[in-house]
């Protein structure tokens, strides 16, 4: 898992919003806590909050819920995207 969160990490502005939201989900979803990663998707994530949908909104606080990942720029926006 580190090899592909490394990975992702270096191709992360390549990212769609739904292949971040896809990404954070899928590690939330195996509890693989990789701070880094996170934080990569964070910056991605609250850069283009406004193409997220609804969905993706929820599925992206789901995985910082899930990993207990606490990023308060990256849930103020998605509250404000809401």
């Amino acid at each position: 898992m580190h090899a592909i969160s490394s990975a992702a990490i270096r191709r992360m502005r390549e990212f769609s919003s739904k292949h971040l939201v896809t990404t954070a989900w899928a590690f939330a979803f195996l509890v693989f806590d990789d701070a880094p990663l996170m934080d990569s998707i964070s910056g991605e994530s609250i850069a283009r909050m406004g193409s997220f949908e609804s969905r993706q909104l929820a599925n992206l606080a789901w995985s910082c819920a899930n990993l207990c990942y606490s990023d308060s720029p990256l849930l103020d926006a998605i509250a404000s995207a809401s």
